[in-house]
């Protein structure tokens, strides 16, 4: 039986764990990791169903550390439930597994965590996964106080109320202070009640250090609540040290001298240095019922634009996999995963305009058993990009990103909506796909091919699929096959004198100025970049062969997009050209048709076709 005393003494070693790794390491947050000990030891000890060897899997009870500067606190109580063997002195050294912060190299890392305000949303994803396969496991997200200003912790809990995820335990740590001052509301437990009161929570105030208190606050959880269900705990930052405790100008800072680590030991006054801890290893019921069957190219034939065209394929693929959920901003008649939930209803997950949690909830399903797929305008997804970014460090299975409406070709709506930068954004991730289909074909194509590669184990992570808002004509046949990392000649002559690479709605217009070109004879190669990354440069210089004068035309931002990494692999190739340009968006468009800024933008027919008589 574990006792109110054994907590207790192991709440001292665990401190002691922390003061002495992060001492050795000269680096790192003990004050930190310090007000939250009592809270997650009682929960791993008590409360928490797992099970060490493998854990966390969907029929586990999963703790999620938002808070990731507290990692060494996580690395002590993984230490002494079982979960790792690693030498807590080796913290933040090269080569070690016990990084900063959480990293998913360490068994029992499910999520890298340590950008601030992420672990909620993902929390919401990770409680909607075992909602849906009906497991009784539950989520438990400890955030600090600090980063509880994140706006994308409302996000998260207004979506949490939508779908009832009272299988989510959400822990407030409130210590008051923050790195560089006091946090917004202080000790001012009340301000956080009633904010979790106005979002439909239910929650308790206890004191974070006080191990009754802690425990029938789980023990309410368990018992079954109707809602979300949140902790507002006061503890301490400093805990349990008299010269740390509720002290300012602590934060990030280990204790510097050896004297210091002595006395701060001392003061924890430990009783037992051997305290057994008994915790019952166990695991809730689940049968996986995943049905993966590759999927078959079927292909409608049919002229749309991109966005409408993955939105179609990605609905037929439901039908063979059902782990496949579908996620939206409120723009699901934009981005046409109205498709999709006519047809899956409950695979299909609105979350209302708040990418943020959108990002998050992908990633908490895709790390529970998920393939994802989630869906909006090209442009609103820089708002989350640091979601992306992290998620990256998560290493998910499948995640697919489809961002609408790119380019300047939306037209009168204007560069608010326009995505500028997205290729820049999602091809910069250091493991990433990055994909921008041109006609429905090879859009429909794509987005199967990515499935069925996952499905073999050929790929993973993150995938981007950048899609237009006007309807196109078709370029490919339906037999045609489209590889990921290569590029598409759509037009060749022996005697070619220069060559156009484009993509999306630019690349129409590249083959209407090559008709007239070509009437006038002037031979020009025309290449579909339809793979931004990967892409494969031996295969790009071969499809350039015996070129000498190059020309891109995307309707991207000239920083980051397509062009500059054509151009980085040729010189990494020791290409040797006579003219090189990238015509791009290099200056911020206006509001007005489609054709007007594409004009404006010089990658109208018209302005290719005077600029390659001008190169010729």
């Amino acid at each position: 039986m574990i006792t109110t005393t054994n907590i207790q003494e192991l709440c001292k070693l665990i401190r002691k764990d922390i003061l002495e790794s992060t001492f050795y390491a000269k680096s790192g947050h003990p004050t930190t990791c310090l007000s939250s000990v009592e809270l997650v030891t009682v929960l791993f000890l008590k409360y928490l169903v797992f099970e060490p060897e493998n854990y966390p899997q969907i029929y586990h009870d999963e703790f999620i550390l938002s808070k990731g500067h507290a990692a060494p606190l996580l690395y002590s109580i993984y230490k002494k439930v079982g979960i790792i063997n690693e030498d807590l002195k080796t913290l933040r050294k090269l080569g070690s597994l016990l990084e900063g912060h959480p990293s998913v190299k360490l068994n029992g890392v499910k999520y890298a965590t340590g950008s601030l305000g992420q672990g909620l949303s993902i929390a919401v994803g990770a409680a909607w996964a075992r909602k849906y396969h009906k497991i009784d496991s539950k989520v438990y997200v400890l955030i600090g106080d600090g980063e509880f200003a994140e706006g994308s912790n409302f996000e998260a809990l207004n979506i949490a109320y939508k779908y009832n995820l009272n299988n989510l335990c959400l822990i407030i740590d409130v210590n008051r202070l923050g790195q560089s001052e006091e946090t917004l509301f202080k000790h001012n437990l009340d301000e956080y009640v009633k904010r979790l009161d106005a979002f439909g929570w239910e929650y308790v105030v206890i004191d974070g250090h006080n191990i009754e208190e802690i425990e029938g606050a789980y023990q309410k959880f368990i018992n079954g609540v109707n809602k979300p269900f949140a902790i507002v705990a006061k503890t301490f930052k400093g805990k349990g040290v008299s010269f740390l405790e509720n002290k300012e100008n602590w934060h990030g800072k280990p204790l510097q001298t050896l004297d210091e680590l002595n006395k701060a030991i001392q003061e924890l006054n430990i009783q037992n240095e051997e305290v057994s801890v008994n915790v019952s290893y166990r695991r809730y019921p689940y049968s996986n019922s995943v049905q993966n069957k590759l999927i078959p190219v079927e292909v409608e034939y049919k002229e749309m634009a991109t966005r409408q065209a993955v939105a179609k394929a990605i609905t037929k693929v439901g039908k063979y996999i059902n782990n496949l959920v579908v996620l939206d901003a409120d723009v699901k008649n934009s981005t046409y995963t109205e498709y999709f939930e006519k047809e899956y209803g409950d695979r299909f997950i609105q979350c209302h305009i708040a990418e943020q949690v959108m990002t998050g909830m992908a990633l908490g399903l895709a790390k529970n058993g998920f393939i994802v797929y989630l869906s909006t305008f090209g442009a609103f997804f820089t708002r989350a990009f640091d979601f992306v970014r992290m998620m990256m460090y998560s290493k998910p299975p499948l995640v697919i990103f489809v961002g609408t409406h790119a380019g300047v070709s939306i037209g009168e709506d204007g560069p608010s909506q326009m995505a500028l930068e997205d290729l820049a954004m999602f091809s910069s991730l250091i493991e990433s796909t990055v994909l921008y289909p041109s006609d429905s074909v090879s859009a429909q194509k794509l987005l199967i091919n990515v499935i069925n590669q996952h499905l073999q184990g050929k790929l993973n992570g993150i995938v981007y699929f950048r899609t237009s808002r006007p309807s196109t004509s078709i370029l490919y046949d339906i037999n045609e096959e489209f590889e990921i990392g290569k590029v598409k000649v759509l037009r060749k002559s022996e005697n070619d004198e220069i060559a156009i690479l484009s993509n999306g709605v630019p690349l129409f217009e590249v083959i209407k100025a090559y008709n007239k070109l070509k009437d006038e004879g002037i031979n020009v190669r025309v290449i579909d970049v339809y793979s931004i990354k990967p892409l494969d440069e031996d295969y790009l210089v071969r499809a350039l062969d015996g070129i000498k004068k190059v020309l891109i035309f995307e309707e991207h931002s000239l920083y980051g997009g397509m062009g500059q990494i054509v151009s980085s692999l040729l010189l990494k190739k020791g290409n040797v050209l006579d003219y090189f340009e990238i015509i791009a968006i290099d200056k911020i468009p206006l509001s007005a048709p489609a054709n007007d800024l594409l004009n404006y933008h010089n990658m109208d027919y018209f302005s290719i076709y005077n600029k390659v008589k001008q190169v010729v």
